[in-house]
């Protein structure tokens, strides 16, 4: 007779004598079998994690025979228990109420925030196996689709998506983080995202949250979405909430990493000279720094290393790397090299490290540990950080942007002398810029 089954027989012989009482045995037993539903969680938990990193990775794990897996057919079940639909609800909004605990939250922790990115899906068509339609196919509502409708027609008659809009929901003073809604498309623009964003806010506050803020990467699309609200050449950071009672702002801005990683691009880029002061921001510098610190016994910026500088498309996409260029440590030794050719290269380094630094204040502890001051968490509303992004971070660009315009070059030519365009505009709009 299995544990479970003698367990479950002795429990019930005792609760109809209304008592229950349980031995050394019957305890270590019980603690057995919890032991091994929670490890059962766990697993299924740490299958699907290695399945969602590389299925060919996790299936070639399982067939090596040193670890029993579940197939990826049992994983589908677990992944798939509840119909996928596109767009909103209702039975998702009561999910993130729960995941949420909403009842049981305070009004300062009902404050959220939502996140717009774009993934890429694979070319593979996948069916729904509850309506039998294929979920490759774009759908952005009826009214963006009656749009698309004509203008697709005779360009592709098999509309097959080829990536998907996700919206995810994030606490600002909680741990929640829920994926809330998707919409598989083609090609997307600004003006679509319009009606499925403020959708989206919409059903959130009718729910109990309160949405102070949207973020997305730096691409032309969510700019252009951010610009929907008002004249395309004003810099927008922030508009009034349509479903808000009390007033609130929603406030919009890139989302920090990305601006990070577009900005060290196109510092990399063979494309762009940038120039500040007459002097080269260049590459190049960095290169040379790795190659004569490589060669010393003791280096003096280990974290530097080969794929740090010689980027290619994978490392490209990597926040991390660039993070770690863009280091105070790389700053100031350039500085003490004494070679004036590379000083606007570590000026560069260090507004762009204290920059990041601002935006990436995690817990309480970081900043003493790293000892850096503008990792500090922030307490008062005049903080001397949102002055230095207003009065000299911001002010940097300006005068950079100035000096490029001055040039008798053509107009080709000086933007190649900056950084992009769209990394510009995500940057002041999230360092709080307001054109005067």
């Amino acid at each position: 007779m299995k544990k479970t089954d003698r367990l479950k027989e002795k429990l019930q012989r005792n609760a109809e004598e209304s008592r229950i009482v349980l031995d050394e045995e019957d305890h270590n037993e019980l603690k057995a079998i919890m032991a091994e539903e929670g490890a059962k969680k766990v697993t299924i938990k740490w299958c699907l994690y290695l399945r969602n990193k590389s299925s060919g990775a996790y299936e070639a794990l399982r067939n090596s025979g040193c670890v029993c897996l579940p197939s990826q057919r049992t994983l589908r079940d677990y992944t798939h228990c509840f119909e996928s639909t596109v767009g909103f609800s209702n039975m998702v909004d009561q999910m993130l109420m729960n995941a949420a605990k909403l009842n049981e939250l305070k009004d300062w922790e009902k404050i959220v925030g939502i996140l717009v990115d774009e993934m890429y899906v694979r070319e593979d068509l996948i069916y729904c196996k509850h309506s039998g339609h294929p979920s490759g196919f774009s759908n952005l509502g009826e009214i963006n689709e009656h749009l698309l409708k004509y203008e697709k027609a005779m360009k592709d008659p098999c509309n097959v998506a080829k990536t998907v809009m996700m919206f995810m929901v994030k606490g600002d003073f909680t741990e929640l983080q829920f994926p809330y809604t998707f919409f598989p498309c083609c090609d997307v623009s600004g003006y679509l995202l319009h009606k499925p964003m403020w959708d989206c806010i919409y059903r959130l506050e009718r729910c109990g949250f309160k949405v102070l803020f949207v973020t997305a990467d730096g691409a032309s699309v969510n700019h252009a979405l951010f610009r929907k609200h008002d004249s395309p050449n004003k810099l927008l950071y922030k508009v009034p909430s349509k479903y808000a009672n009390d007033g609130r702002q929603i406030f919009f801005f890139s989302d920090p990493p990305h601006l990070l990683k577009t900005a060290r691009n196109c510092w990399a880029s063979s494309y762009r000279t940038l120039k500040y002061n007459g002097k080269d921001i260049s590459w190049q510098h960095v290169q040379d720094l790795y190659y004569k610190d490589s060669k010393r016994g003791v280096r003096l910026v280990p974290k530097l290393k080969y794929e740090l500088v010689h980027l290619n498309s994978f490392s490209k996409m990597h926040v991390d790397l660039a993070a770690q260029v863009f280091s105070e440590t790389v700053s100031k030794i350039l500085t003490l090299s004494g070679d004036q050719e590379v000083s606007e290269t570590a000026k560069f380094i260090l507004m762009f490290d204290r920059f990041f630094d601002c935006l990436n204040v995690t817990n309480f502890d970081k900043c003493k540990k790293e000892r850096k001051v503008f990792q500090n968490p922030y307490r008062k509303s005049d903080d001397f950080r949102i002055k230095w992004l207003q009065d000299e971070f911001l002010a940097y660009l300006m005068e950079w942007e100035r000096q490029a315009r001055a040039t008798d070059l053509d107009a080709k030519d000086q933007k190649r002398m900056m950084l992009s365009d769209e990394t510009l505009y995500g940057i002041r709009m999230t360092g709080l810029y307001k054109k005067k």
